[in-house]
């Protein structure tokens, strides 16, 4: 069966979605870093109006999610309210960015 054209570009192609997510997770981070080192380097009024828009906006994102039943989406946007929360945690003064 390792020999096999099918399963070989199937092992090719795990590989390459490894690669990506990989690729994608490094890309995030670097995005979080990027985002929270800018709010934390604004003033405190223009970075807690920024803080409760991103609040509003993912609120909104949630409700909507759950109206039309969508369980894949809502935990997606869960999870990415957890990282966000953490970001604005870290630029409001907390102790660490743990992503």
């Amino acid at each position: 069966m390792a020999h096999d054209p099918l399963y070989e570009a199937l092992l090719e192609r795990i590989e390459a979605l490894e690669a990506r997510e990989r690729q994608l997770t490094v890309t995030s981070h670097a995005y979080q870093v990027v985002i929270t080192t800018i709010l934390g380097n604004i003033d405190a009024e223009t970075r807690d109006r920024i803080i409760s828009m991103v609040d509003e906006a993912h609120e909104i994102a949630y409700s909507q999610a759950v109206n039309r039943s969508d369980k894949h989406l809502s935990e997606i946007i869960k999870g990415a309210d957890e990282i966000v929360q953490r970001m604005f945690n870290y630029a409001q003064g907390g102790n660490h960015l743990d992503l």
